[in-house]
Formats: C-alpha cells, structure tokens, sequence
C-alpha cells in the first residue's frame, strides 16, 4: 500500500513478525476510509468483492490510533492468508452443489439481535455449513474494538475450542504436538497448561487437530476480557506459527459456558483442608501422648539413693 499522509508506517505489535502496520489514522472507525482507500478481491471469473478498510485491517494493540494489515504472507507458502477481519459483517454463503461462495454485506450485530428476538426463527445456514462461523455466541461487531465487545456480558466461558487444520503430515506433526501447544498458548497469551487436544485426525499431507483452551487453575471460567482477546485472536488469525508446522487454516471455533460442576468439584478444597488438618491434630496428639507415657515410665522406674539393692554376684572376666 503506498503511504498517504498524515500515515507513518510503524512496527507492529509483535517484533517477532513483519506486520504492515500504520499510525495516525485516529481512534473513529466510520472515518477510515477518508484515509485508507477501498480495496477490491478479484476472482478468476472477474467477480469482485470490495473491501472497505475495516474489512483489512485491524487495531494495533499497542500503539492508539493504529491499523495493521490483515492480509499476510503464508509461510513459505506462495499463497496470500487473509485474515478473519475479511469476512467481518458479511454474510458467507457456501453452495457446495454448485461450488460457489457468495457475500453479502450485514449488520452483524443487528442480524444477531434480529434472530434473538425471532427465536431463531429466520432460516440461516447451519454451522456445519459455515466453517467460518462462532457457535453459541454473537458474531463480532467490526471494526474489532475493545475485547469486551465481543461476547456478551452476562456470558461466561467455561471453555473455547477450536479446529486447526495443518498443511504437514500426522507423523511428521506428532513428535511435536507439546512444542505446537507451547507456541498456541505463547500466541494466545495464556498458560501452557490451558491449552489441550481435544482430538485429531489426519488425511494425506494434511492434519485436523481439536484444541480446547481452558480456564487457569482454580478458576471455573474464564474471564469475559481473557476470552475476548483470545476469540479475537482467532477470528482475525493472528496466530502465527513457525513455518516448520506448515501453513494452517482456523476452520472453526466455538465458545462454551461453564460446566456444571459436581459437589465435590465444588468443595473439594475445603476436605483436603480438614483432612490435612486432621492428620496434623493426629500427630500431635499421638505425640504428646508417646512423650507423656515416657515419663510415666521414666518415674516409675526411679528409685532412691538409699535404697536397698539385692547384691548380685560379680561375673568373671
């Protein structure tokens, strides 16, 4: 992109990779596009999408008033990876029978609050039909403003999971399934610990792997912010990975409330307490109790200087 005034291309976020990032765009979304130009996908039948900035960038995470491109180079692959921030308040519509894939520019946050209060009752496609999609949870609004935007207030995550899918084969992959979960966690920004498999499978040179994020130890849930950052990481696929695991594609990633946790789960903490507590008052009192005998003996067994010994025959040497 050639650089407009009052622009100055900057670092990205993170040193670690060769964001196109610029500053002095300001903080008001709707005035973008009096600064960055519209930008057209074409296909290879001539069909166009136009894209208007919010739909190729994102927020500089560290810098106020700053946009990065979400448009990056795949790897070692000659192919382009667009990000999640392309598909932002457009409907995606897949015809598998016919092969074609349509968009359709929406108002996202309205359609959700439309069929919230529809019951769901406008038909839409299903979410095996769109890979693409959240499942339990509103699409996110564009531009991608603060974290806590992106899912309700009133909705906990008890865990996020999400289908990755690799251009390496299984076998090659598998030695290396702890060190990918490292760099995951490491792009999430969240304990390794946090992150699991869930499950994989694999199909020629390629690998489908199920991760779940959990919440850190001893939450049940996992916090609205934490969970916003880290979906909208996801969504606008800035989860970048060494090119030894290849080039990846998100296919889907869902948000699930809090399991309902059994009563030992709950109050199991507190029994380990007491039975510590237990065990210590046992000790102690069977201590005091061996010290007390000891000193029953001990003055049982005493006798005066003056008193009488029977003489006892001396042994030879």
């Amino acid at each position: 992109m050639k650089e407009l005034q009052p622009l100055k291309q900057i670092s990205g976020p993170d040193p670690t990779y060769n964001d196109i990032c610029f500053s002095g765009a300001g903080s008001e979304v709707l005035q973008l596009s009096k600064t960055f130009p519209a930008v057209e996908m074409v296909f290879g039948n001539d069909q166009k999408v136009s894209l208007s900035p919010e739909n190729y960038l994102f927020r500089h995470s560290k810098v106020h008033g700053a946009y990065c491109l979400g448009i990056f180079q795949n790897g070692k692959d000659p192919t382009t990876l667009l990000g999640g921030v392309i598909v932002r308040n457009t409907l995606v519509m897949y015809d598998r029978e016919h092969q074609k894939i349509g968009f359709w520019k929406t108002n996202c946050s309205e359609l959700w609050e439309r069929l919230r209060a529809n019951d769901s009752s406008t038909p839409m496609p299903s979410a095996s039909d769109n890979k693409n999609s959240s499942l339990g949870t509103p699409p996110v609004v564009a531009p991608s403003g603060p974290t806590n935007d992106v899912l309700p207030g009133g909705f906990q995550v008890g865990q996020i999971t999400f289908y990755m899918s690799l251009a390496i084969k299984y076998l090659d992959l598998k030695p290396h399934i702890a060190e990918l979960s490292q760099f995951i966690a490491h792009e999430l920004d969240v304990n390794a610990s946090q992150v699991h498999v869930l499950s994989f499978a694999s199909e020629g040179n390629y690998s489908l792997i199920r991760w779940a994020i959990s919440p850190a130890s001893p939450a049940g849930y996992i916090s609205n912010a934490t969970a916003s950052s880290i979906i909208s990481r996801l969504a606008d696929h800035r989860v970048r990975l060494p090119d030894r695991f290849g080039s990846y594609q998100l296919l889907e990633w869902n948000a699930e409330p809090p399991g309902r946790r059994t009563w030992w789960q709950q109050h199991y903490m507190v029994i380990i307490v007491g039975i510590v507590i237990i065990v210590f008052l046992g000790l102690s009192v069977s201590g005091l109790w061996f010290v007390w005998k000891r000193s029953q003996q001990s003055l049982l067994t005493y006798k005066p200087v003056d008193s009488i010994i029977p003489e006892q025959e001396l042994q030879p040497l």
